[in-house]
């Protein structure tokens, strides 16, 4: 008797969760594209293949202001593509943080 009231219990907070709990609202503007380029980015950028990164990091800039490491990924690959004025650029636009350039 002890052990069907138990599962009883267990089965009704298993249908009393709701998704919504569960939804964060930072990722509402993301996008499975905008995800599968920033990693096609990733994969470029740790290859050394700064002009199909960039490329990559281009399509999905919505991630700019939301991860700092694409920021910096997206930092490093512009100035080893040398367009350093497009990089000064893009930092004066947001603040920067000074501890992820030290690295």
């Amino acid at each position: 008797m002890f052990l069907k009231k138990i599962k009883f219990i267990f089965i009704l907070l298993l249908f009393y969760q709701s998704t919504s709990y569960s939804k964060s609202n930072s990722f509402i503007e993301l996008k499975s594209k905008n995800i599968s380029n920033y990693f096609s980015g990733i994969v470029a950028f740790s290859n050394n293949d700064n002009t199909n990164a960039l490329d990559f990091f281009n399509s999905s800039k919505i991630l700019l202001n939301k991860h700092d490491s694409f920021f910096e990924k997206y930092i490093q690959s512009l100035v080893q593509e040398n367009k350093v004025s497009q990089a000064i650029n893009t930092l004066k636009k947001k603040i920067i943080r000074i501890p992820i350039f030290l690295t």
